[in-house]
């Protein structure tokens, strides 16, 4: 089935890549002389700000929690310090402005900028944490884009498609059967296309391969979670899945 698709980039050469994320390759992001004297905004203020949100997502969100647990039991422990970098990106309020994974350095990349608040951060460690986690435990190639299909289809699943934040979307009716499992296809195709790079017609047609394997498939949380209690019980839980 790969093999009806054209070869995905890898993302060190997506040119979008590169103009979101300029400091990833190189880029230098100078701060205003309004930023220098006041420091409001300055790129190492923020950053500061990031690694602080970012160190107390690690120590007391259970999801987060989490995937550090099954990674380390999975044989891929997860190293803090080379593994998340707080950045300067283009700024935007867009999925794609909040930060990504970079398989290239197997790293995390926060958008310091856009990205202010614990919660913030939290949504950004989260949906990144599945491609460390595939990356390593389930040995995916970021080139196959129904590999990236499916990472998507299990992060919209377990992380993005509670109750509340689907019936915010446009189109979303109570009256829809299997609202979980649209919600599920319309979030993952949308994040291949704004975080991927990819098309519309392949990213629909990736999803659309892999959709019912994918689903069903509910590593490393165990567990579609519609509100925080049911994120606590995931993490409760995780030794049932050997996760300590």
């Amino acid at each position: 089935m790969y093999n009806l698709y054209n070869k995905v980039s890898t993302v060190s050469d997506r040119m979008p890549f590169s103009d979101l994320y300029p400091e990833r390759r190189g880029g230098v992001i100078n701060p205003s002389v309004l930023q220098r004297a006041t420091g409001a905004g300055h790129p190492a203020s923020l950053r500061v700000a990031c690694e602080r949100n970012v160190i107390e997502n690690i120590e007391k969100m259970p999801m987060v929690r989490h995937f550090l647990s099954a990674l380390k039991a999975s044989g891929c422990p997860f190293d803090l310090a080379s593994q998340v970098s707080c950045e300067m990106c283009q700024k935007g309020s867009g999925l794609e402005h909040a930060g990504g994974y970079d398989e290239k350095l197997n790293q995390i990349f926060i958008c310091q900028n856009n990205t202010t608040t614990p919660g913030q951060v939290h949504a950004a460690l989260v949906r990144n944490l599945f491609y460390v986690f595939d990356r390593c435990v389930n040995k995916y190639d970021f080139n196959n884009p129904e590999h990236l299909a499916c990472t998507e289809v299990r992060k919209a699943n377990l992380a993005n498609c509670g109750w509340l934040v689907f019936m915010q979307r446009d189109g979303a009716s109570l009256g829809v059967k299997n609202q979980h499992a649209n919600c599920v296809k319309i979030t993952a195709i949308e994040s291949l296309e704004k975080t991927r790079f990819m098309s519309r017609e392949l990213a629909e047609k990736s999803v659309e391969n892999v959709f019912d394997r994918c689903y069903k498939d509910l590593e490393p949380i165990g567990r579609r979670s519609k509100d925080k209690k049911d994120i606590i019980r995931a993490f409760e839980e995780k030794f049932l899945f050997g996760y300590h």
